[in-house]
């Protein structure tokens, strides 16, 4: 039930920061980030399609990696 929350509230992020992609007043980083991170948190595969994708390889991973509480967060499974 937890995890059903959790992942409509990933979606309803990641709609919010598409809209914001349209509408300059909202900004759309915080709410894209904040919505693949739950996203993250509800569903294994999302996570494992997100780690295995190049884009992720070349620009997250580094920044991720950087920034301890984020890449333990990346480390610890579902």
């Amino acid at each position: 039930m937890i995890k059903a929350i959790v992942f409509i509230a990933g979606l309803a992020f990641i709609c919010l920061g598409i809209i914001g992609l349209m509408l300059p007043v909202i900004p759309q980083i915080p709410f894209l980030v904040a919505g693949v991170m739950l996203l993250c948190a509800a569903s294994k595969r999302f996570k494992r399609l997100l780690v295995s994708s190049g884009l992720y390889k070349r620009y997250l991973k580094p920044a991720i990696d950087s920034h301890e509480k984020l890449k333990k967060f990346m480390e610890e499974e579902n």
